[in-house]
């Protein structure tokens, strides 16, 4: 008898939280992404501050942090335009969680 994999999709034992703060631009409707290994993809955190702190970095009036279900932020990156692949959450900057999203 075969066994099962325990993790059969990369990213899946990576638990996000149920609500994530992402920036957002209204004017342009551009969101803060990140760019890791190779990987781009829809920022995330999983406070507000945190979110605050990265957008700190960005040069852009306007950026607001919003609060998003993990399900909305999912769709949110899946809209983003290539190169834009997953949902990164950023609480730990050097070791993101990746979600991939295509």
């Amino acid at each position: 008898m075969t066994e099962a994999l325990q993790l059969p999709i990369l990213g899946l034992e990576n638990e996000f939280p149920e609500d994530v703060f992402v920036l957002h631009h209204a004017p342009t409707h551009r969101f803060g992404c990140y760019y890791h290994q190779g990987v781009h993809g829809l920022a995330c955190f999983s406070t507000k501050s945190g979110a605050n702190s990265f957008g700190e970095h960005i040069e852009l009036d306007g950026l607001s942090v919003i609060a998003l279900s993990f399900d909305e932020a999912r769709e949110v990156a899946k809209d983003r335009p290539m190169p834009v692949t997953a949902l990164m959450l950023l609480d730990n900057m050097n070791c993101p969680k990746i979600h991939y999203v295509r």
